[in-house]
């Protein structure tokens, strides 16, 4: 029976160095590694697979259910020939809907997988043991070791080591000293990182773990044992000698692995092609525009108008084509006034704030379930019916309509994760 390690890393709360910590640790394990993030995030997959150089993937538990987030977890890792699993966590440990729904400790008790928690060094010594007992006492998951991370002083580690060990009984506790090296800069959704400094940051991450770290007690082994087929058989709807065609360049690049990995068991070619720099867009049986960045490189994407052509021409056919927020807004008439494909009425702009409606949502288009989120700082001045889906938001319960569905073009602000549906059938075909 194979074996394999994972190591889920988690944090008490968001800046406590818990990204570049993971960054390291894949640096560390990069010729023998596959990595995941939890929740809806398509930021942090992008950077592990820019230090691995291999798939990463998304792990939530307000998308699938126990037994489908088991068969997709076990299911990657069975597949996969790596002998280390990597997990991201996002946010706090205990930080989901509504406390601890989708949290990384219902991801990790639903996994049966132990967590390593990450606390930033506080300056104090009896007090952070009883903070972290507290934690423990309300998690579900194992917390199997503790680091303390922008640790000044060894001094200070010592004393702070020996009240977590006295309050809580976990004996895996390490230190991660502050470095200078491991700054990054305020990530604009990641784009704003030089690659060369990310890498290096990576590098000097892995360099610290390496000197005060004994990753082997951080991980646990998994026995593939898991019977994935048992909860989810492959699609039984054969999609093949059909494609579908995606972008995906520097502009749109929000794109799941998990979603690729479902057009992949359904039989579909997947054709990528590229807003910024192609001159037209593939023929294909569906078209799938993704979000990103269009904001970013408004004046490229407005001057290709070739390409804007032929996406028009696209949308205005019969082909059926789902454009998901920057592919939305790159199929409105223009964004921040740049002309754009024209395609819906809507003009769209950025602003300063996230939009109100961000998180996760049940989405319903006539018969046709799916569950997805929305995250944006930008807005559309409408001169369409907004009439595609029924939204519910799953942390206030809110409802209301959202998105476009003009011919067989379907625009929303919403990503949506297919793998969630429980339809034999592509939305596509709903259409």
């Amino acid at each position: 029976m194979r074996k394999i390690k994972s190591f889920f890393i988690t944090s008490l709360f968001t800046g406590s160095g818990k990204t570049t910590f993971t960054m390291g640790l894949l640096n560390l394990l990069k010729k023998d590694v596959i990595s995941f993030k939890t929740g809806p995030d398509f930021i942090d997959p992008i950077l592990h697979m820019k230090i691995t150089g291999k798939k990463s993937y998304n792990l939530d538990s307000f998308f699938l259910d126990k037994d489908r987030l088991n068969n997709h977890f076990y299911g990657i890792c069975k597949e996969n020939k790596n002998e280390n699993i990597v997990i991201e966590g996002a946010m706090g440990l205990l930080d989901g809907v509504r406390k601890n729904e989708a949290s990384s400790d219902d991801i990790a008790s639903k996994l049966e997988l132990p967590v390593t928690l990450l606390i930033e060094s506080y300056p104090s010594i009896h007090t952070i043991g009883p903070i972290i007992n507290g934690i423990k006492n309300s998690a579900r998951s194992n917390i199997k070791s503790i680091i303390i991370t922008k640790s000044k002083s060894e001094k200070m580690f010592n004393l702070q080591k020996k009240s977590i060990i006295e309050e809580t009984g976990i004996k895996n506790v390490f230190r991660f000293p502050k470095s200078d090296l491991l700054n990054i800069k305020d990530r604009h959704l990641g784009l704003n990182i030089h690659e060369d400094d990310f890498l290096k940051v990576a590098e000097n991450a892995s360099k610290l773990i390496r000197d005060n770290i004994d990753i082997n007690i951080l991980s646990h082994q998994i026995n593939l044992n898991y019977d994935s087929e048992k909860i989810f058989n492959k699609n039984k709807l054969d999609y093949k000698n059909k494609k579908i065609a995606i972008s995906k360049d520097e502009a749109f690049n929000f794109l799941y692995e998990d979603n690729l990995k479902y057009f992949e068991d359904k039989g579909l070619e997947i054709l990528y092609f590229s807003p910024l720099n192609d001159k037209e867009i593939p023929d294909a049986d569906f078209y799938y525009f993704t979000g990103g960045y269009p904001e970013l490189f408004l004046k490229k994407l407005s001057k290709n108008k070739s390409m804007l052509r032929s996406v028009n021409k696209i949308c205005n056919s019969e082909k059926p084509v789902i454009a998901e927020c920057g592919g939305f807004m790159y199929l409105s008439k223009s964004i921040n006034n740049y002309k754009m494909v024209g395609f819906f009425d809507c003009d769209s702009y950025m602003q300063n704030r996230m939009f109100k409606t961000f998180g996760y949502q049940n989405i319903k288009l006539n018969d046709f379930e799916i569950k997805g989120h929305e995250f944006h700082y930008s807005d559309m001045n409408y001169n369409e019916e907004i009439n595609a889906f029924n939204i519910i938001m799953e942390s206030s319960k809110n409802t209301f309509k959202s998105g476009i569905l003009k011919n067989k073009t379907l625009g929303s602000y919403s990503h949506l994760y297919f793998k969630s549906s429980s339809k034999e059938e592509l939305l596509w075909e709903f259409l």
